[in-house]
């Protein structure tokens, strides 16, 4: 028993590698203004810093969208506890280090399946290896911050529950799931296909995945019963694929340098598990057919976060098609191969997990180097973080300035500004969302190309406080009121 329980420590151990690791490099992203986009996420940081401290989900840093929890049409669940979280530590690495961990805590599900498929710690291990060093993965996570990401470790622990042939645990994996973003909530029927065993088990499955997605639906339609100004952009996409098929707006060269990169070093094997696979089939269309410049794209350090159901699936499928293998290679007694082949475990001997942990431990380590590099990794085990070389100097500005300020920055420097109650994007937000123009700033961070701002700021009587390489801190007289700074 002792033996069996201490085995946890490994995705413990891993998860935790995997957390400090991508939590360092979100850090430095977030420092040095390098993030996918400074613009989204500040849109989601000021929505989230206003629940947490005003009670309500608002925002003017961004032009568009409505004042509610379902500012964008998406359902999350997952706001109210991302603000509950915030609330407590109201930085932007907060929303990054909830993302990476959930991410992280995936190592878990990713074992426990490992280990029901294949019969052994070594299996664990295989399913580990699998969730834990997939590279598309890595890059999904640090998406800075997107809440349909924070369902993939709640959807391995959905399959991981079907091989346990655990219903309870499919309906709390399930709706956890579908909590992330309602995209996952149409996956939880269509996941109940991959339930073990013959028609009745899977019927079984697929209702009860069906009951948690209305369960959710009904939550989201109450909480959201006042809400007016945008539809979910899923019943767009539907619509559009019931209407006439939207063209594939990717390209040979996208498959090349992105898709197939879903399929290596060894998550080809999804080949063999189908039905774990099939719900993925849905985000896949939406991110083929949404053209570059809507929220999604094909670019490593772009806007890949709709690839999350595929990564996840993909992983939990793949561990899944080598429970297959070891099915119809070494079925259980009694079992015919068909018999095998549907419950999806066999007996293989010990030493089988083992030699494929071997041969996957060889593919990764010669496959995940270059992604290291690419993504800027560096593996660590330390949570503590340090100043990154080449940080921002206007983050040192942004801690100066008063809390009830109201600032503004460009889009770019979006991110500086989105953890106060009201800021603003000059030559963006600002002209939708303020009657008065530049007149709404205490503060502005105006970039040192924009010389028309800067003389529009200097015309209102607005001084320059502080500079750095590409900004100059403008305070304008309406700062009178907040005292000296």
């Amino acid at each position: 028993m002792l033996v069996r329980s201490a085995a946890w420590l490994l995705p413990l151990s891993t998860g935790w590698a995997l957390f400090c690791t991508l939590r360092a490099t979100a850090w430095e992203r977030i420092r040095t203004l390098h993030v996918v986009e400074s613009y989204g996420f500040a849109v989601y940081e000021q929505l989230i810093h206003n629940e947490a401290f005003h009670g309500r989900f608002f925002q003017t840093v961004h032009r568009g969208y409505i004042d509610h929890w379902m500012w964008s049409g998406h359902r999350s669940l997952m706001l109210y506890v991302a603000s509950w979280i915030y609330g407590l530590w109201p930085e932007p690495i907060t929303l990054a280090t909830f993302q990476v961990a959930l991410v992280s805590l995936g190592c878990i599900p990713a074992f426990g399946l490992g280990r029901a498929v294949l019969g052994s710690a070594a299996g664990g291990c295989v399913g580990l290896l699998m969730y834990a060093g997939f590279p598309p993965l890595w890059a999904i996570a640090l998406n800075d911050y997107q809440d349909i990401v924070l369902g993939v470790p709640f959807a391995l622990a959905a399959v991981w529950a079907l091989r346990e042939r655990s219903q309870v645990g499919f309906a709390i994996a399930g709706f956890c799931c579908a909590a992330a973003r309602e995209e996952w909530a149409l996956t939880l029927p269509i996941l109940g296909l991959a339930a073990s065993g013959g028609w009745r088990p899977r019927a079984r499955f697929v209702g009860i995945g069906a009951a948690v997605a209305l369960a959710f639906a009904g939550i989201v339609w109450f909480l959201g019963r006042d809400a007016v100004g945008y539809e979910t952009p899923m019943n767009t996409q539907m619509s559009a694929v019931f209407g006439h098929l939207p063209p594939i707006q990717r390209t040979w060269a996208d498959a090349d340098r992105f898709y197939l990169h879903f399929l290596r070093p060894a998550t080809f094997f999804a080949v063999l598990a189908p039905l774990t696979a099939l719900p993925a089939v849905g985000a896949f269309f939406v991110h083929l057919t949404t053209p570059n410049g809507s929220g999604i794209d094909a670019e490593w350090r772009g806007h890949i976060h709709h690839m999350a159901p595929v990564a996840a699936l993909l992983i939990a499928a793949s561990i899944d098609g080598f429970g297959v293998i070891g099915a119809l290679v070494w079925p259980r007694r009694g079992d015919t191969r068909w018999q095998a082949l549907l419950s999806g475990r066999g007996n293989p001997p010990q030493w089988a997990p083992l030699v494929l942990l071997a041969g996957l431990g060889a593919a990764f380590y010669v496959h995940d180097p270059a992604w290291l590099r690419m993504l800027r990794l560096q593996p660590t085990l330390s949570p503590f973080l340090a100043e990154p070389q080449g940080a921002a100097p206007e983050w040192a500005l942004v801690a100066e300035l008063p809390d009830e300020a109201v600032v503004g920055a460009d889009q770019a420097g979006a991110l500086l500004v989105s953890g106060f109650t009201r800021s603003f994007t000059y030559g963006e937000s600002l002209d939708e969302k303020s009657r008065i123009g530049l007149r709404e700033f205490d503060y502005c961070f105006v970039n040192r190309k924009d010389a028309k701002i800067a003389a529009a700021a200097e015309a209102l009587g607005a001084k320059v406080v502080e500079s750095t390489p590409n900004y100059w801190l403008y305070r304008f007289v309406k700062a009178d009121r907040l005292g000296e700074n």
